[in-house]
């Protein structure tokens, strides 16, 4: 990558794929934080249940990136996802080849080698990259310890500490149904609440009062477990030889992050596209380490 180059960061989901699309120039020379609203950073999401996504996906990169060169780097927790997309990506490349020879794509499959984050996992290897790009993107913008909480279709509560030289450290987590995934467990494994699950929009938040009416009470109890483990986790976290620390400060992303934030009790901050964040300081960081470009 070199910084002529736009770069197309990719958060390949369960339910969405999560774009961001930015001149890696403009990257190097933005002053501030790139989640700010003044980045020169384009976002945009594409649900996977809509026909056609990976083809929306180019035509929509095609038309903000114009005539660049675009790369393609790429988190993928949902491989199933991703092959098309990348048949896709590929495809349109060879097309733009034949018509426009100066211009061409290239696609990275992003590992835990390439984060430039310590570790501390039985196999790294087998952790979620977006975990990993979660928490090195966040430990760039707050101090460890922190908590990197993901709240998709699984919600992750990750815990990043400094080690002994200061450097942030990944030292693991948990993983615990989200809010849709809960709705559908009961939906499908409690015949008397089927009906009355399919009704409710988990958006639809009440407050932590008890519930007078089954829809009520379902948004209420699955609302409470996430909430609870979230913060209890985060409690756990915090180091047990400081008494002075309860809990951890929460680094709070992913699709229902605005769903949960409201009720969480523990000091968090909402920071939105924080997997794209993390590809794209990666991207930084690599042309700031070799400017004439580092593949």
């Amino acid at each position: 990558m070199t910084p002529r180059e736009t770069i197309a960061a990719i958060d390949v989901g369960n339910s969405a794929i999560k774009v961001a699309l930015a001149k890696v120039s403009e990257l190097i020379t933005a002053a501030g934080d790139l989640s700010a609203g003044d980045a020169p950073v384009r976002y945009q999401s594409f649900p996977l249940d809509q026909p056609r996504w990976d083809q929306q996906i180019c035509r929509w990169v095609r038309q903000h990136a114009g005539q660049a060169t675009v790369s393609w780097w790429v988190s993928t927790v949902n491989h199933a996802a991703s092959r098309p997309l990348k048949d896709a990506v590929l495809g349109v490349a060879d097309s733009a080849a034949e018509s426009a020879p100066d211009r061409q794509q290239a696609w990275h499959n992003l590992t835990f080698e390439d984060v430039p984050l310590r570790i501390k996992v039985d196999a790294p290897e087998k952790v979620g990259i977006d975990r990993l790009l979660s928490a090195y993107a966040a430990s760039t913008r707050f101090a460890a310890p922190l908590v990197v909480v993901d709240a998709g279709s699984a919600v992750t509560v990750d815990c990043v500490r400094p080690d002994s030289d200061a450097r942030p450290v990944f030292v693991g987590g948990a993983i615990l149904p989200g809010i849709r995934l809960q709705h559908a467990a009961l939906a499908t494994g409690t015949e008397g609440l089927q009906q009355a699950t399919q009704r409710i929009d988990p958006a639809e938040v009440a407050a932590m009062m008890p519930a007078t009416n089954t829809q009520q009470a379902i948004r209420l109890g699955v609302l409470a477990a996430v909430v609870g483990g979230v913060e209890r986790l985060a409690q756990e976290y915090a180091c047990p030889d400081d008494d002075a620390v309860e809990s951890l400060p929460i680094v709070l992303c992913g699709g229902d992050a605005a769903t949960l934030s409201p009720y969480l009790r523990a000091l968090h901050q909402q920071v939105p596209h924080l997997v794209c964040l993390g590809i794209l300081d990666l991207a930084i960081q690599q042309c700031q380490i070799a400017p004439s470009g580092l593949k």
